[in-house]
């Protein structure tokens, strides 16, 4: 099956509300505060979660860190892997991406899922997939992307529900705690891109339900959905321009 994804949204900062505004504004303040701190303490949001684990050669596939990220309590979890280049169908070429996650159970009730898992475990609950944040070799975010379902063996919820779902990623992780403050921010400060991105998923997976109505999902030729770039310098001009506007 082939299918077209689209990797540029152009998104209206002037006709986003001003309370939302000043929220990714926080969110930039947030990411920058981040970043300073973790140079000050000489660390790296992804160098070290990378070299947390034994052995010290980086592994394609595996979870960094072991057991992942989590916290029930509050709704999330992440992970960082890359998959192996001869087996990916990313039209991007990338060290590894960080998955973003939250828990099944803070689904509302009544919402029909897209897709579940080949035997989902109906009393325990999954994990609904947000987006998953690209790096490049030199450990710098690239792009934001959203993901067939059995990328990250998720529970699939339509575009709305997930968008509902974003306000629940947030953990608390001592270990880890830069990280997970990072990507916090990066959900809140990239909101409409996001919102944007899980919509055009769901257009894309309509065309493909028609096509193959039994096996959409689990199409492992298909990978990513949609994406856009992680452009942290071009957003928050853009904040600060439509607040100034």
């Amino acid at each position: 099956m082939t299918i077209t994804v689209r990797d540029n949204p152009t998104i209206d900062f002037q006709a986003i509300p001003r309370d939302n505004l000043l929220f990714m504004q926080k969110a930039a303040d947030d990411m920058i505060a981040v970043l300073e701190a973790a140079a000050e303490q000489e660390k790296h949001i992804l160098m070290d979660v990378i070299s947390a684990t034994v052995p010290d050669e980086f592994t394609q596939w595996q979870h960094y860190p072991p057991g992942d990220v989590h916290d029930r309590d509050k709704g999330a979890l992440w992970f960082y892997h890359a998959h192996a280049e001869d087996e990916a169908a990313r039209p991007w070429s990338e060290h590894g991406h960080f998955h973003l996650f939250v828990y099944s159970e803070h689904v509302k009730e009544g919402v029909e899922p897209i897709a579940l898992p080949p035997e989902p475990d109906m009393e325990n609950g999954g994990l609904c997939h947000l987006v998953a944040i690209s790096f490049d070799q030199s450990g710098t975010p690239m792009r934001i992307f959203t993901v067939n379902r059995w990328v990250a063996m998720e529970w699939q919820y339509p575009a709305e529900e997930v968008i509902r779902l974003l306000d629940y990623f947030d953990l608390d992780n001592e270990e880890f705690s830069l990280t997970s403050k990072w990507l916090i921010a990066a959900v809140k400060l990239f909101r409409p891109q996001i919102e944007w991105s899980l919509r055009e998923r769901d257009k894309v997976i309509e065309k493909m339900r028609e096509k193959d109505p039994e096996g959409f999902s689990e199409d492992e030729n298909i990978e990513v959905l949609s994406s856009f770039p992680f452009d942290l310098g071009g957003q928050i001009d853009a904040i600060e321009n439509a607040l100034e506007g």
